[in-house]
């Protein structure tokens, strides 16, 4: 029997072939829910565009027979199929790069009784730093890239 994450790595790379002949990326996949009832989930993203309902169910489609054949869950299971969302995760020096411009919410490294955390607009990117314009202050604040522990787009009003 497969563990959790070996059944993630396999439905990733077969995921990461179908997604890359549909112009799309993996952007991340969960496996969650009890042995009798799993949830798959399969965030999928546009490099070049956001990410529609139709690009969801036709990833849906090509991936759910390879799934079924592949018959690693002891019972039924779910498929989800969506987006990052418009509050994506920004993961790493390319998501920065690729949503320069917009806003964003850092959470950086500090003691473990003080959390910082930075709304602003990404500015500048380069191998070690991020530079980010605040949004109250409009002061840039330059933010070593390995300080940053979670960073996420935020919804710009």
């Amino acid at each position: 029997m497969l563990s959790n994450e070996e059944i993630r790595q396999l439905i990733w790379e077969k995921s990461n072939e179908v997604a890359v002949k549909m112009g799309l990326e993996i952007f991340d996949i969960s496996i969650r829910g009890t042995r009798k009832n799993k949830t798959v989930e399969i965030i999928i993203d546009n490099l070049s565009d956001y990410v529609s309902i139709g690009d969801c169910e036709r990833f849906s489609r090509a991936i759910e027979p390879w799934l079924d054949e592949l018959n690693v869950f002891d019972s039924s299971y779910d498929l989800v199929v969506s987006s990052p969302g418009l509050n994506r995760k920004l993961r790493d020096r390319d998501d920065y790069i690729r949503f320069k411009g917009k806003l964003a919410k850092f959470t950086l490294k500090g003691d473990e009784a003080k959390v910082i955390t930075i709304v602003g607009y990404i500015n500048d990117v380069n191998d070690e730093t991020l530079k980010v314009i605040e949004k109250e202050s409009q002061k840039i604040i330059e933010i070593p890239l390995n300080n940053v522990e979670k960073a996420n787009l935020e919804i710009d009003f």
